[in-house]
């Protein structure tokens, strides 16, 4: 691989982990506030929707859903990178 090969396939990784990075921390404030929320309020994990204890309804109705919105804007942006490093160097 020559030198400014390296630095392209650098660069894609960078952007890459900067993709991951970021749902990462989106994740973890999403996830990460019921158990704050929790320990604030402790009446919240009292309270049913349904039958249903509210943080187990935030967990199903909420949370799996984001997470799979998270993975599907990761894949999209990783191939939208991936496309520009194609194009960048098929331009080369």
């Amino acid at each position: 691989m020559t030198p400014i090969g390296t630095v392209f396939v650098r660069t894609l990784v960078r952007s890459q982990l900067g993709h991951a990075a970021s749902v990462l921390a989106g994740m973890v404030v999403v996830i990460g506030a019921l158990p704050l929320i929790a320990a604030l309020l402790p009446r919240v994990l009292s309270v049913r929707i349904l039958g249903v204890p509210l943080a187990w309804a935030f967990l199903a109705g909420a949370a799996f859903p984001l997470l799979f919105a998270a993975g599907a804007w990761y894949v999209r942006a990783a191939e939208r990178t991936e496309q520009q490093f194609v194009d960048l160097v098929e331009r080369g």
